[in-house]
């Protein structure tokens, strides 16, 4: 299970308990209150069965039923009876034997053992039910209760849902949160919701939801943004239908002027309400999102294959949510400013992204270079393996790695991210935040970034980078995704592709200059880069010969251009090499997929091969992608239904249909491959490399170099898993 608070977010998983994100008052549990962008494991805490993370503090329950909490205390939220300003490991709240547990803003309510409901903490709204005001640091019994089976605390008030399907409330009653008629007032005692038959409960910043028997979702509070999705913006002080939603609905999960539900269509699907505001927690694709019915969450949908891949559970936190998939991994979207979103870096994401590194994902990243492959593992840490040549495990350039190695020469934190070519470059960690970047292999035209042309057998500091959401490299160049949006670059510019306005090799990272909003993310192609912005919109700049940057023409540009006529986007991939042409592909925020640029070989996919300097639509794949690869001459994607499929160039069996030869101009599946969370790499090279259903790391194509990593130098035309993991 997963569970989002105010800037961090916590998650159960294999009975241990791992938090990520906001630290300011050791929330996180970890004994210190420094943010991480990764998972921490909790390690102080016994094998735990329910964790609930509130506004600035988390708690959780072990084995023996026992409650555990940590973060801020100032109002007595922790439970151990002192009012201390930061608890940053798990303590036990004395006396209490619980089955679940829930964090509110300031106070805490937990589900006895037999089925009564006590509350500690902040109580200036009557927020602990206990028939007074006074905050209290140790659990106090909510009073009149009939037996509970489920507890719900909002930000101010809380509910609870007894044996009979009655839904109880306490607390602040602003917009008619305790749904029983009026808009404001307290009661600090429980009050009878009007609605009868729930079976599941929710509460928010001032409004409740529940659902009923068949799958009837009700909401009622506050709605000044659509946060019911009844499909007004008027507040309900009791129970009002969720628009559409009268059967199916399987949980609900509240927010901060948002909530999220899996509600069962044909397949059980995640979908939104309320305010997306600047963060995109709709998880739509889009950062200005207002709406008051539910939408669905991007690419968070049961195969209608059957396969466990879809949304188990949703939690709703300030501005941001998270997903435990049924596959095991979670995921998460909105704001990332303080790594609540888990992913390595502090951006925020319109669709749902993979948290990394909790040890039941032992392989959680991979990429797949020209003449190396690399992926992170969480065997003890966050760790780094390469195959192939330029494997960066301190052996010299033309050694052949047929299996995986450990890249030498790393900081001790770890890495969240890389990005393979010649050799490859990764986000380094130190105490969970990024520390810069580092890079080895090939150096020939300053491309590891340290001031040098020397190659590197081992990995190298990028000169000029801190902070780094994420890293791209291709043939000869790279480009980082720095803290706050902004694009670097640095290596070969003989067309324009570093974006600095020139064509002079920069041997250090250097800015690019032009783009009209902060990006999301960037791609290096062979002799061109692509970004993508927080408003949808993509740029170009580099190499246009083939069209590659999607604007109209065949010029070069060393400045960014803007892509034209291209729906609003929420992933990229692009790829090329330096002696032939280079293609571009964008994912839309509908799940289409466009592709434009060099077409020799069919990788645009509309069926011919003939280039194109404006977007076209790649045919076949229809409108449930979730996530794309380009290497320049092959292109792929994976769909909701977990499948793959490539298209172009196959003459060394990239296409992973189990033929070699030829070109194909429209998509054909991958045999025997079920990707997890939409992983899936292919960047300048003629492999493909993606993460199984399993959570092995598979690769194939062309294996000159042992760029599949199965031991072997042999290609191989369809999905064979990496070995040395």
């Amino acid at each position: 299970m997963v569970s989002a608070g105010n800037g961090f977010s916590c998650a159960l998983t294999g009975q241990e308990v791992w938090c990520w994100g906001r630290n300011t008052t050791g929330q996180l549990g970890v004994g210190d209150d420094t943010d991480s962008l990764v998972p921490e494991r909790v390690g102080t805490l016994p094998i735990a069965t329910d964790v609930s993370a509130g506004h600035d503090h988390a708690c959780a329950i072990d084995a023996g039923n026992g409650v555990w909490c940590w973060g801020n205390n100032a109002f007595g939220e922790v439970g151990d009876g002192t009012t201390s300003t930061e608890v940053s490991t798990p303590v036990p709240v004395p006396g209490l034997q619980a089955t679940q547990v829930s964090a509110g803003d300031g106070s805490t309510c937990a589900l006895t053992t037999t089925a009564t409901v006590e509350c500690w903490g902040d109580n200036n709204f009557g927020e602990l039910g206990d028939g007074t005001t006074a905050d209290a640091s140790t659990p106090q019994p909510v009073t009149g209760l009939p037996p509970i089976t489920q507890i719900a605390v909002g930000y101010f008030h809380a509910c609870a849902l007894d044996v009979s399907g009655s839904v109880w409330c306490w607390g602040d009653n602003s917009g008619g949160a305790l749904g029983i008629g009026k808009k404001n007032g307290i009661s600090d005692v429980p009050v009878a919701a009007r609605l009868s038959g729930a079976t599941y409960i929710a509460a928010g910043s001032a409004d409740s939801c529940a659902i009923l028997t068949g799958g009837d979702l009700q909401c009622w509070g506050g709605n000044a943004v659509g946060q019911l999705g009844t499909g007004n913006t008027v507040n309900h002080p009791v129970p009002a239908q969720v628009f559409g939603v009268t059967s199916g609905a399987q949980q609900v999960t509240l927010g901060q002027g948002f909530g999220c539900a899996i509600i069962s269509t044909a397949v059980p699907t995640a979908f939104c309400w309320g305010d997306g505001d600047v963060y995109g927690n709709l998880g739509t694709g889009s950062f200005s999102q207002q709406s008051s019915i539910p939408v669905p969450v991007f690419g968070l949908t049961t195969s209608p294959t059957g396969l466990a891949t879809g949304p188990a559970q949703l939690s709703a936190g300030d501005h941001h949510a998270c997903a435990a998939m049924q596959t095991g991994e979670v995921e998460c979207w909105g704001e990332g400013n303080f790594g609540n979103l888990g992913d390595g870096s502090t951006a925020s994401r319109a669709i749902p992204t993979l948290t990394i590194g909790m040890e039941n994902q032992a392989v959680f990243s991979v990429s797949a270079g020209t003449s190396t492959g690399c992926a992170i593992t969480a065997f003890g840490g966050l760790e780094l393996s390469c195959w192939g040549e330029d494997a960066g495990d301190g052996s010299p350039v033309s050694t052949v790695h047929t299996s995986a190695v450990a890249v030498t020469g790393l900081p001790a934190g770890g890495v969240s991210q890389v990005s393979a070519a010649f050799g490859g470059c990764a986000v380094t960690l130190l105490g969970g935040l990024s520390t810069g970047a580092d890079c080895w292999g090939d150096n020939s035209k300053g491309e590891l970034g340290n001031n040098t042309t020397t190659d590197a057998t081992s990995a190298v500091k990028v000169k000029k980078l801190s902070a780094v959401q994420a890293i791209t490299t291709s043939d000869l160049h790279a480009c980082a995704l720095a803290h706050h949006g902004e694009v670097l670059c640095w290596g070969s510019n003989s067309n324009g592709q570093l974006g600095d306005g020139t064509t002079t090799d920069r041997h250090t990272p250097v800015q690019v200059t032009g783009l009209p909003a902060n990006a999301t993310q960037v791609e290096a192609g062979g002799r061109h880069t692509c970004a993508l912005l927080v408003d949808g919109t993509v740029w170009c700049w580099g190499k246009g010969g083939n069209g590659e940057l999607g604007n109209g023409s065949t010029s070069d540009s060393s400045v960014p251009v803007q892509v034209t006529g291209l729906p609003a986007a929420v992933q990229i991939a692009i790829g090329g090499n330096q002696l032939s042409g280079n293609s571009s592909c964008a994912l839309t925020m509908s799940g289409g997929v466009f592709c434009w640029g060099w077409n020799n070989s069919g990788q645009l996919g509309n069926g011919t091969t003939t280039d194109s300097d404006v977007p076209v639509a790649v045919t076949g794949l229809g409108s449930g992608v979730l996530a794309i690869a380009d290497d320049g001459s092959t292109a792929c994607a994976v769909t909701t239904a977990e499948t793959a499929s490539c298209w172009g160039d196959n003459s060394v069996g990239e296409l992973g249909d189990g033929a070699i030869g030829g070109n194909v101009t429209t998509p054909v599946t991958v045999g025997g491959f079920t990707a997890l969370g939409g992983a899936i790499s292919s960047e300048n090279g003629a492999s493909v490399c993606g993460i199984s259903i399993t959570g092995a790391a598979v690769c194939w194509g062309w294996n000159g170099d042992g760029q599949l990593g199965d031991g072997s130098t042999t290609s191989s035309p369809v999905p064979t898993p990496v070995t040395g993991l």
